[in-house]
């Protein structure tokens, strides 16, 4: 059985990660930017923390993107709630957790 309730909150959780990705790069460039004139590197140092997040962002919104999609079909429910789930726990997503929960809930129907 197809899990739309755990695949659209995969792909809610997703798609918000990637936003919060956005806001993150861009935040990295401004604190860069800002810092470069200074002395100190502590502007430099957080802008590299904020850029690495940043990326980390991009890459667990995109798989959880991916698993939401694929969590569509019937035969990769199981599979990819799985994903959804370890990508959810790894990224501090909840949306991701409760979608690949559900996936799981659902595919053993």
């Amino acid at each position: 059985m197809e899990s739309k309730i755990g695949s659209t909150l995969t792909l809610i959780g997703g798609i918000l990660w990637l936003v919060i990705s956005i806001a993150l790069i861009v935040a990295a460039l401004v604190t860069v930017i800002i810092s470069a004139n200074s002395e100190s590197t502590n502007g430099l140092i957080i802008g590299v923390v904020l850029l690495v997040a940043g990326v980390l962002f991009v890459f667990y919104g995109a798989l959880g993107v991916k698993a939401g999609k694929w969590m569509k079909e019937k035969r990769t429910v199981k599979k990819r709630g799985l994903t959804a789930l370890i990508v959810g726990i790894l990224g501090l997503n909840v949306l991701a957790i409760i979608g690949g929960i559900l996936g799981l809930v659902d595919a053993g129907k």
